[in-house]
């Protein structure tokens, strides 16, 4: 036997831990990925800690055509959750900076703010029929966390939420479990990450 072969031992036992582990995708409302981060240190805010439940998922809603890239489809604790993938468009920004959404009805408010922008950009909108603002926490120095779309007309639904998230599928925290696993070479010192990977994920 090889000397790494106790290592992949240690890399099979733990991958055919998953299943026990939930193997679910990861979502976390982290915030605008293009602005700079809290100089405060780890700060959350309340609107972070995602209410993930059916009644509070919006329904697929039509999108914007050139600002649209694709959706990614995710499922956490058994229920199926849908991201929208968008760029900036060139007209309000020249970097056409990207961004991955959650939609939601509602989101804790506490310490946010919204921060309303001329009505001319305002309905030049990812969703058609909705008007956005930006949401903003006053806690974190302004963090960016999102935007409020508000419909434009009473026959165009309800106001919704859209959180900055990024996420992380199970093949991709496998690969990423498993090539700790070999950079490690301590099957021991291999579950202390393991460990800590899926704490911060």
């Amino acid at each position: 036997m090889s000397h790494g072969a106790p290592q992949m031992q240690w890399a099979l036992l733990l991958a055919l831990c998953l299943p026990a582990w939930g193997r679910v995708s990861s979502i976390a409302a982290t915030g605008n990925p293009h602005a700079p981060q809290c100089s405060t240190g780890d700060c959350e805010c309340q609107a972070q800690r995602l209410d993930l439940h059916l009644a509070n998922l919006v329904p697929f809603l039509p999108v914007q055509a050139d600002s649209f890239i694709g959706m990614e489809e995710h499922e956490v604790q058994g229920l199926k959750v849908n991201l929208y993938n968008f760029k900036q468009p060139a007209r309000l920004s020249e970097l056409q900076l990207p961004f991955k959404l959650l939609l939601l009805r509602s989101v804790d408010l506490t310490d946010t703010q919204l921060y309303e922008v001329p009505m001319k950009q305002a309905v030049d909108s990812w969703f058609p029929g909705f008007a956005w603002s930006i949401l903003l926490c006053k806690r974190c120095q302004g963090r960016h966390l999102g935007w409020k779309f508000t419909p434009t007309s009473t026959t165009d639904g309800s106001a919704f939420y859209a959180l900055i998230v990024e996420a992380a599928k199970e093949e991709e925290l496998e690969n990423h479990l498993l090539v700790t696993l070999r950079a490690v070479g301590r099957p021991l010192a291999a579950l202390g990450l393991a460990a800590s990977i899926f704490e911060t994920s």
